[in-house]
């Protein structure tokens, strides 16, 4: 553990070190402080977009559900979850138990949690794809760097390469959550694989699953990444005073790219604002654009994860007290 600890704040400090030097390379902290005023009010919207995110996730996860449960407590449970996995180094191992846990009061924790499995593999699938698009939008339309057009193909080729592993998954439809989970080293959590297991084949074998349910999964993913580049979108206009959408639906593209990859960097902390700027510049955005929008990101970011921190200790001191309420 104390290995873990070492290695998760050296991944940090690195990352504070990396935000510090980029921030002062377009232009300190008053760059930082002119793309802000910029953003301005613009910003409620901003927050208001990544609400409607938190939502279409939501409504996947749901669509895997075989019993109904409250909207609000499952949105609830995404943003408390996300949280948690945005501010940790431990990324998905931390927000999607999270999320299950924090349903629980509605429906069967192992239940939520192989939904969020489904859930998960069917957003990877969507994240191959707007990330090709992004890719190849980049090398079309853009006179690129080689470094850059290189580094271009080769996320083409791991895209492609999560495509080709997701189509045989599907076809093989192995109990993916069960297998997973029965690796974890936590002995409770071994123990409720068989639950796990019984829950994926029942979901991912029944009609419905494949019907109406598989259709509305798809339409919120696909949604999910529509608002995600329409804030793309929002955010480089009120920088730039310009609408410039082939550009922020690359930003967008490659914004993703670093959740996945950078995941264990809590905040994408420094890495964000690096890629973010170098590509910026290579599409033809001014000088410091692409640091301010990471930025602005960032704010984001941390004022969902503060809601979603107050969210899990307000479950959490609910569940205290159901605990510690005498039995009359």
């Amino acid at each position: 553990m104390s290995r873990r600890s070492l290695t998760n704040s050296a991944v940090t400090a690195i990352g504070i070190v990396l935000l510090a030097w980029q921030v002062r390379d377009v232009g300190g902290l008053a760059t930082v402080r002119d793309g802000l005023g910029r953003v301005g009010a613009g910003f409620g919207l901003i927050m208001a977009l990544a609400f409607v995110r938190f939502a279409l996730r939501t409504c996947a996860w749901v669509a895997l559900f075989e019993r109904k449960v409250p909207l609000r407590a499952a949105i609830a449970a995404t943003i408390s979850g996300d949280a948690l996995g945005n501010i940790t180094p431990l990324g998905l191992a931390a927000s999607e138990p999270a999320k299950a846990v924090y349903l629980r009061p509605h429906m069967d924790a192992t239940q939520a949690l192989a939904a969020l499995f489904a859930e998960n593999f069917f957003y990877s699938v969507s994240v191959a794809l707007y990330v090709i698009a992004g890719a190849i939008a980049m090398i079309a339309a853009f006179d690129l760097p080689a470094r850059l057009q290189q580094a271009g193909i080769a996320v083409l080729g791991l895209m492609g390469a999560v495509l080709v592993g997701a189509c045989w998954i599907a076809w093989q439809r192995p109990a993916a959550a069960s297998a997973i989970v029965s690796r974890l080293p936590s002995a409770r959590l071994r123990r409720v694989v068989d639950r796990v297991r019984d829950f994926e084949a029942r979901t991912y074998g029944s009609p419905g699953h494949k019907g109406a349910r598989l259709g509305l999964l798809a339409a919120s993913e696909l949604g999910f990444h529509l608002v995600s580049f329409l804030e793309a979108w929002l955010i480089l206009s009120l920088l730039t005073g310009e609408s410039q959408p082939l550009q922020a639906f690359v930003l967008d593209s490659v914004n993703r790219v670093i959740n996945v990859v950078f995941k264990v960097v809590p905040l994408r902390v420094g890495v964000d604002e690096v890629s973010s700027e170098q590509v910026a510049a290579a599409i033809g955005l001014a000088r410091g654009v692409g640091t301010q929008a990471a930025l602005v990101r960032k704010v984001r970011m941390t004022a969902w994860a503060a809601v979603g921190l107050v969210l899990w200790a307000t479950r959490a001191g609910a569940t205290t007290r159901t605990i510690d309420r005498p039995r009359v």
